[in-house]
């Protein structure tokens, strides 16, 4: 984990030395339509719904060109996850929270001066344990269109997106499941 950091700040910095766009600073909150997906169907087994389910975080946009930015932050994932055993001889239903914490690297685009496309990896850590849901924690991918508007140094935002967690998950289980959110974040920024 240390090797990939030092890599990864030092070009963080290097692109912001030779930068000639602002920079910027966004805080969000947003809701999700989540569900925990797996790759096969297993009949006769138990179920999981999310519920309740929220993000909040903040962005760091460094400008590399006037319409191209290198985006990265601290995400915070929560949900709870009512969990419905199979029929044997009784059904039961509990619940347990999932929490995640995440950082992106998205690539940020805009275009038309009021949108913009953002999307790539993703490192997740799984901020809570549990024996019935797999561990999220892996590299995952998130992709979103949004809408921006920006007077002086401040912007507000609307950011629709995807996200799919664990795609390389770090600890591999059979028929592994994927968290996968479809949110909308809103937010405010402050440029620099």
């Amino acid at each position: 984990m240390k090797k990939l950091l030092l890599p990864l700040v030092i070009t963080f910095f290097s692109l912001n030395a030779f930068s000639q766009t602002q920079s910027e600073v966004r805080l969000y909150f947003g809701f999700t339509n989540s569900d925990l997906l797996r790759s096969e169907d297993l009949n006769g087994a138990g179920s999981s719904e999310i519920e309740n389910s929220y993000e909040f975080g903040f962005r760091y946009l460094l400008g590399i060109t006037d319409n191209l930015a290198l985006e990265t932050g601290l995400n915070y994932w929560k949900g709870d996850v009512m969990i419905t055993s199979a029929p044997m001889p009784e059904q039961t239903t509990r619940s347990e929270e999932l929490q995640t914490t995440s950082i992106p690297i998205f690539a940020n685009y805009t275009f038309l001066d009021y949108f913009f496309v953002n999307g790539g990896p993703v490192m997740d850590f799984q901020a809570s344990e549990s024996e019935s849901i797999d561990p999220q924690a892996g590299i995952g991918v998130g992709f979103g269109i949004g809408a921006q508007y920006a007077f002086n140094n401040f912007s507000i935002y609307l950011n629709p997106n995807f996200r799919r967690y664990a795609v390389v998950p770090f600890e591999e289980k059979n028929f592994h499941q994927k968290l996968t959110t479809f949110g909308v974040q809103l937010g405010v920024g402050y440029r620099f």
